[in-house]
């Protein structure tokens, strides 16, 4: 199984998962092959006109898709449409988090460092942290919040109107790793390449995506 980075290439801890036996990188969709996993990963924020939002003044992502948004959205787009399972990296996991139809609260806090979250399955592990935009899945979507942190770590949480002016909202969970079925989409918010292979939280991931691919 080839495992295609989009844009960047260079070591990541997939490849001590024993899962791929190819790497590769690419920056056009015309490169993906039937059988391959598309990972995506992370970066600075993406265009909320992915999500079909305007931009907070908290938030980074251009107004209009910029060329890193498009690369990465039109691979996405081909991976889904030739059923390419995607993984998605911080930045990527909101991107794939965009592409399911949900969108993203432009800024929270605190959750930069390292802190716990609690998986589905009752299981609990240190993941790191430097984001500031949360994922939120679409209201009527086929998903699973797979991990979440056990107490909500952020005091703030900025999303914008119908008319593209701040607006403060609340929310219930503060997802970590959210699972697409539908298209066998992994979104990660946390940085697997920034922890060894054989970290917990690693160790969660290489089992809960090779069952699955």
């Amino acid at each position: 199984m080839r495992l295609v980075s989009a844009i960047y290439g260079g070591y990541h801890p997939f490849d001590d998962f024993g899962l791929f036996t190819d790497f590769t990188y690419t920056d056009d969709p015309a490169d993906l092959k039937s059988g391959d996993v598309l990972v995506v990963w992370g970066g600075s924020d993406i265009s909320p006109a992915l999500y079909g939002k305007g931009r907070s003044s908290k938030g980074d992502g251009s107004k209009t898709p910029g060329q890193r948004d498009s690369i990465e959205w039109a691979l996405m787009q081909a991976a889904r449409a030739m059923d390419i399972p995607i993984i998605g990296v911080c930045r990527g996991g909101q991107m794939i988090t965009a592409l399911a139809g949900g969108h993203l609260i432009q800024h929270v806090n605190n959750h930069i460092g390292s802190h716990p979250v609690i998986t589905n399955d009752n299981q609990s592990f240190s993941v790191n942290s430097i984001h500031h935009q949360m994922m939120v899945p679409p209201e009527n979507g086929e998903y699973e919040i797979i991990a979440y942190t056990p107490t909500k770590l952020s005091n703030i949480y900025m999303d914008v109107d119908e008319e593209g002016n701040d607006e403060l909202v609340d929310v219930n969970i503060e997802p970590e790793f959210i699972y697409y079925p539908g298209f066998k989409g992994f979104a990660i918010q946390w940085h697997p390449e920034g922890m060894q292979a054989k970290a917990p939280a690693n160790q969660y991931l290489r089992t809960f995506i090779g069952e699955r691919l």
